[in-house]
């Protein structure tokens, strides 16, 4: 029998191992801090989620991408993309996992673990962070599931390294499931991972908060903008759209509703990424950026909207009429 793998959090520290913690710590920080501030976190954590969710998914080897798991969560079957075909549900975990996700204060980071766990060599002395990975690694050898790497991003904030669960932080790595390769290097890799999903979700922030200022001038600068900020604000929970989606929320015809997202294409608001004549489909800017379904920006970036009192009022109003979308939404079942 081969004797138990050393804990990450007894691995010898190197120099290269010290930096890589203060990066993926100070990552972490800085993701935290922003979104504590940010007003358009609930939009955050949604897209985050998502992110999450279909990493966990690839580390457990399904071949799915995140622009699936957007559709089904908005309930869109997308022009050109393959049937999901598994013999398990891959979304039966998301819900649930949601859920924990907005869990409130007060519960240690041992609650709900599936196993028994005793403090390792070298537990009381290694940073909160090499814990929280040594905690993830044994839950990984010791669970085949998807819960070890969903459970990271609530296993960080119980520990107390953010102030909500970030889910975009759901990570592992496939190497702790048979804890063979050499031990300082699966941790500098960890920590590795840790420092780039954290930028990743800052970089997606500021997509979106970019996005919904510019959404915001190219309304505001419409002399006759209909629905367009209903749909802005829609987007903001569904950010995949199309004709045969939207029509029942803002009570249009399928035909009001393409033209209506056709506006919104031609504005920025949204992006056309179906590639069809017919039965399109639209994603909000940002996620197109993300996902790498529209072309980066080149060039300098566009200076923002001047304010304006127009402006400042339909940004004040955004805030006020998520709430309105968001009861209309759950009257149809549909939650946000």
């Amino acid at each position: 029998m081969m004797p138990p793998p050393l804990p990450l959090c007894a691995v010898p520290w190197t120099a290269g191992l010290a930096c890589a913690l203060a990066d993926a710590s100070a990552a972490v920080a800085r993701l935290d801090a922003r979104i504590t501030a940010s007003s358009l976190t609930p939009a955050w954590l949604l897209r985050a989620s998502w992110m999450g969710y279909g990493a966990a998914l690839r580390l457990q080897k399904f071949e799915i991408d995140e622009i699936d798991i957007i559709a089904h969560e908005c309930g869109l079957r997308l022009a050109g993309r393959p049937r999901l075909e598994t013999v398990a549900d891959p979304f039966s975990a998301l819900d649930a996992w949601r859920a924990r996700l907005g869990e409130g204060d007060g519960r240690h980071w041992r609650e709900d673990l599936p196993f028994t766990f005793t403090p390792p060599e070298g537990w009381s002395e290694a940073p909160a962070l090499v814990r929280a990975l040594a905690l993830l690694d044994e839950w990984a050898r010791r669970d085949g599931s998807i819960a070890p790497w969903l459970a990271f991003p609530v296993i960080l904030r119980r520990m107390g390294l953010s102030a909500r669960a970030l889910p975009c932080l759901a990570m592992g790595d496939a190497a702790q499931r048979f804890a063979q390769e050499p031990r300082a290097a699966l941790l500098k890799r960890l920590l590795r991972q840790v420092r780039h999903n954290a930028d990743e979700g800052l970089v997606r922030l500021d997509r979106l908060e970019n996005a919904v200022r510019r959404s915001a001038g190219a309304i505001a600068a419409e002399h006759r903008p209909g629905k367009l900020a209903e749909l802005a604000r829609i987007a903001l929970a569904r950010p995949c759209l199309a004709p045969r989606s939207v029509a029942p929320l803002l009570d249009l015809t399928l035909s009001g509703a393409g033209k209506l997202l056709t506006r919104a294409s031609r504005l920025g608001l949204m992006v056309e990424t179906s590639g069809r004549g017919t039965w399109r489909s639209y994603v909000m800017s940002d996620v197109a950026a993300a996902l790498g379904l529209a072309l980066p920006a080149r060039g300098r970036p566009r200076n923002p909207p001047a304010p304006s009192p127009a402006l400042d009022a339909l940004l004040a109003a955004f805030d006020a009429e998520m709430a309105a979308i968001d009861a209309r939404l759950h009257q149809r079942g549909i939650e946000t």
